[in-house]
């Protein structure tokens, strides 16, 4: 188990997967999103990504169950979320077998593992690069530093470039 103490607050990642997105992660995401699309977070932790997207004026989809088993019960244009790390994999199998557009925070090296090249051509791919390292909640604590780099996977939103620096 890797474990880190940040302001004296011990901090455990091995397995862990319940980490929230701050409401300034989800606000990057504005000018790549068409507010007349629906969305679908399928992953949901306690809630709040759900309720901030719908604050930021997006239709959401954003419901307490098993998106492996689900995600054909809705009507949605877009996937948009922050999934479950442990199980990326298995995220990005059904991403593909969906085959709808999806903006997916994840590591920075996601984008260099097999189950992800495998499955995607770069073509259809855009990376959305932070211009800083994002910072994540735990249980309600912000944290003060994370320990690895993510970026936004986008996935046939028809953008005009494969990397784009965001601000």
């Amino acid at each position: 188990m890797c474990s880190l103490s940040i302001r004296g607050k011990d901090i455990n990642f091995k397995n862990d997967n319940e980490y929230e997105t701050p409401k300034y992660i989800w606000e990057m995401l504005i000018p790549y999103i068409d507010k007349n699309k629906t969305i679908y977070e399928p992953f949901y932790c306690s809630g709040l990504s759900g309720q901030y997207l719908s604050e930021l004026g997006y239709n959401v989809i954003h419901n307490d169950e098993d998106f492996y088993n689900n995600y054909m019960k809705y009507e949605y244009d877009i996937i948009v979320s922050n999934p479950p790390y442990s199980n990326k994999k298995k995220v990005f199998d059904k991403l593909k077998q969906i085959d709808k557009p999806f903006i997916m925070i994840v590591p920075v090296a996601t984008i260099t593992k097999q189950f992800f090249i495998n499955n995607f051509k770069y073509d259809d791919i855009t990376m959305l690069i932070p211009n800083k390292r994002l910072q994540y909640s735990k249980k309600s604590d912000q944290l003060s530093r994370c320990w690895f780099d993510t970026l936004f996977i986008c996935y046939k939103l028809g953008l005009d470039r494969q990397i784009i620096f965001l601000d």
